[in-house]
């Protein structure tokens, strides 16, 4: 593991710096993608800024839910700028809710505006897990495997790349060129890059080591997963019989990917 990025006197914490690379690339990708579906950029800058303070805020929250006792032994940890503080579900459902109101407020199409942040999910997806790969979090179980590999003193499945592989499997879906000689209907490119994060998230948590559960042994990120798989493979197909065309981008700028 390879936590601190240590350039002379200068200690980066290196799962923050992968986190905020991942989303400077996964909106470069998104912007030229969103040309296509005539998505301006301002907009998209402005509502992922809207949506990464949301998910900060929410991501941090929902840690100290999780691990209340550890917060109330040291009040001041809630201002950390330790990103391994924040809790990845509750972060994207509340920075889901603070996109949604910023389309709301501005009269953007919240399908269409999804759609062009298809691309920036998936590679956020990736990176966290080359963030979690860095810092030794999101462990899998131990494991004999040839391809296990040693972690917190024991041999274990490799989780976090798993992940990364499932992440750049979403991004292939995803990726702008692949609508080349056509558009589905809005809405429809993001259910599918959440139907496949969905059903991978509920795949490779069996392998995790640090999976959250209920008192009943059913862990909650598969819980999690079922839902967000269910609810997407329903809005796919609702969308793909009776979803609205998407325009043709006519914005003019960088040429698409």
């Amino acid at each position: 593991m390879f936590p601190i990025l240590q350039i002379g006197s200068l200690a980066i914490p290196l799962p923050g710096l992968i986190l905020l690379l991942g989303l400077w690339v996964g909106l470069e990708i998104s912007e030229r993608g969103a040309r296509r579906i005539n998505v301006r950029p301002d907009d998209l800058y402005n509502l992922v800024f809207t949506a990464f303070l949301g998910g900060i805020v929410g991501g941090r929250v929902a840690y100290i839910v999780r691990f209340a006792e550890g917060f109330m032994a040291s009040p001041a940890s809630v201002f950390s700028l330790n990103p391994g503080l924040l809790y990845p579900a509750g972060g994207l459902a509340v920075a889901f809710f603070a996109a949604f109101i910023f389309t709301q407020r501005k009269k953007l199409s919240w399908l269409t505006m999804l759609d062009g942040l298809a691309p920036l999910f998936a590679v956020f997806l990736t990176a966290l897990a080359v963030a979690n790969l860095a810092s030794g979090d999101g462990f899998g179980q131990a494991s004999d495997l040839p391809w296990a590999m040693e972690l917190w003193g024991a041999r274990r499945h490799p989780s976090q790349v798993y992940e990364i592989a499932a992440g750049l499997i979403v991004l292939a879906v995803v990726w702008p060129r692949v609508y080349s000689f056509g558009q589905p209907p809005a809405g429809v490119r993001f259910a599918q890059a959440a139907a496949l994060a969905g059903l991978s998230r509920l795949i490779l948590e069996a392998f995790r080591g640090d999976s959250a559960t209920l008192p009943n042994g059913w862990r909650i990120a598969q819980i999690a997963a079922w839902l967000v798989l269910g609810a997407s493979l329903w809005g796919w197909r609702a969308l793909q019989k009776n979803g609205t065309p998407v325009n043709p981008g006519k914005i003019e700028g960088k040429r698409s990917l």
